[in-house]
């Protein structure tokens, strides 16, 4: 009996070490990505010259008027009930220094209400991001490419392209001209 145990043994020993790992067939390497710089949009494609400044006078609108309404109410709320109302006298900035003050007023020693106070949040918030996205609006404004009579010189481009590192590998490139 011992005889037959060891003889199997040793039969499949070296098949066991013999053996090599299966192995597919590898894929052809992918060709690498063409990077070619975008086409220049047709002149159809390009605001006409005077999109610059209804981009500009529309920023500074509504910031102004944005800042109007915040300027008003800061006259309007007593500064013991609402801490932080002389801030939206302040442009841009003031919204959120305000909203960095929020809460109970130092007048109701009582305790106070928070629906008051999360409704004034919101509010402050909202004047902010409309008085800095009419900001934003001004700088597209001023960097916005319009059409002309004269060729423009050709510009900076930079894109993102996949790039892929082999079998397990993948990544993202930043691709550009200057």
């Amino acid at each position: 009996m011992r005889f037959r145990v060891l003889f199997s043994f040793g039969l499949t020993l070296p098949t066991l070490l013999a053996a090599t790992a299966a192995r597919a067939q590898e894929a052809p390497p992918a060709p690498a990505p063409v990077v070619s710089p975008p086409p220049a949009p047709p002149a159809a494609d390009v605001p006409p010259p005077g999109a610059r400044t209804t981009h500009i006078v529309a920023g500074l609108a509504t910031t102004a008027v944005s800042y109007g309404l915040a300027v008003g109410a800061s006259y309007l709320i007593n500064p013991e009930d609402f801490n932080g109302s002389k801030d939206l006298r302040i442009p841009i900035a003031g919204p959120w220094m305000a909203l960095g003050k929020t809460g109970c007023p130092a007048s109701d020693s009582s305790g106070c209400s928070k629906v008051p106070l999360v409704l004034g949040a919101i509010l402050t918030i909202f004047d902010g991001v409309v008085q800095a996205g009419g900001l934003g609006i001004v700088a597209e404004g001023l960097f916005l490419n319009t059409s002309s009579a004269r060729p423009a010189p050709q510009k900076a481009s930079v894109q993102a392209v996949p790039l892929n590192f082999g079998k397990d590998g993948v990544g993202l490139g930043v691709v550009g001209t200057f």
